[in-house]
């Protein structure tokens, strides 16, 4: 085994590019593997599952990503897209389509309260989202009084736009999501306060030092997750046609694994909300692939925390101070 100290250091100093092409190998891998053991993993009808299934964790990881860039964390996402689902349900046949608009304030205005609890009053992000988490979590139940709701034929009008497909192949709900995406990615990279939030990641006493708005970057951070989160919400109670509030729980993990997959480094000022995609694309093949070849469930919750462990290790930052959650 080489002991060199300088092959440890170029084989850390890559550590970030491998992780970024792991993820679009490694799916490739899977799609392939998959492929060879069930035919129809591979048919026109699974990619179109496979999109589906990935719209929803896409924009819940983008929106996690910009709370991770800060070295935050935030754990609500789960809860604020089940009682989105729940709320798009309810709303729909007595707001028709306006209950779009009040989903998404809601979205906003979760965001804006994680951001409130944390720059405001000092509440480490883990323990604020971890409390509203509970809230809305809450909330989802007893709007749907604890069972899943189902959307009626009157309102099929305003959802069957989740059924929309371009080239037998892109469901448009893929197509919210890519948009999503790209508009994340626009103000992260693009625009002074979305580069502000990495700085503050990166080291926020000399963002702060260098007159950077280090408050209003958290807010921005937290409101973009919220509003993920809640679009999230939106996209899973299209695809499913109902309510289900326990439908986004799951999705925290998955949400963080796959920000983390696409480079976005926990203890923040590192990675690119565009890459997300790679993340929660590889999420969702192994999620599906192991549904189309029957493995199951227990399984597929150890092999996802085992992938989050692995994700972490790849981008945690050995040379600093370690995984920080603030």
């Amino acid at each position: 085994m080489p002991k060199n100290p300088s092959f440890w250091r170029r084989i850390t100093a890559r550590r970030e590019t491998l992780t970024r092409y792991l993820s679009l190998v490694t799916t490739v891998l899977l799609m392939v593997v998959f492929g060879l053991i069930r035919s129809s993993f591979l048919g026109p009808r699974n990619i179109v599952n496979i999109l589906k299934d990935l719209s929803p964790v896409m924009v819940m990881a983008c929106g996690e990503a910009f709370v991770l860039l800060l070295g935050s964390i935030d754990l609500s996402i789960g809860a604020i897209a089940s009682c989105s689902a729940v709320l798009l349900t309810v709303l729909l046949p007595v707001m028709g389509p306006w209950a779009y608009a009040v989903v998404l304030g809601y979205g906003v205005l979760t965001g804006l309260l994680n951001g409130f609890l944390h720059t405001r009053l000092g509440v480490p992000s883990f323990i604020a989202t971890l409390s509203t988490q509970a809230i809305w979590q809450s909330c989802a139940y007893l709007i749907s009084g604890g069972q899943p709701l189902t959307m009626l034929p009157p309102v099929w009008p305003y959802v069957n736009w989740g059924k929309i497909i371009f080239l037998e192949a892109v469901p448009l709900l893929f197509l919210v999501a890519l948009a999503v995406l790209v508009a994340y990615a626009f103000i992260n990279r693009l625009t002074a306060v979305g580069r502000v939030v990495t700085a503050t990641g990166a080291n926020e006493r000399a963002a702060w030092l260098m007159g950077c708005n280090v408050r209003r970057s958290k807010m921005l951070a937290f409101l973009c997750s919220g509003l993920g989160a809640a679009i999230g919400g939106i996209l899973f109670a299209i695809k499913l046609k109902s309510g289900i509030p326990t439908v986004g729980t799951q999705y925290t993990m998955l949400a963080i694994a796959a920000a983390v997959l696409g480079g976005v480094s926990m203890t923040g000022g590192k990675g690119a909300i565009a890459l997300t995609l790679l993340g929660a694309m590889l999420i969702t093949v192994i999620q599906n692939g192991m549904n189309v070849i029957g493995v199951n469930g227990l399984w597929q919750q150890i092999i996802f925390g085992s992938l989050l462990l692995a994700a972490i290790y790849l981008n945690s930052d050995k040379s600093h101070k370690g995984l920080i959650v603030k």
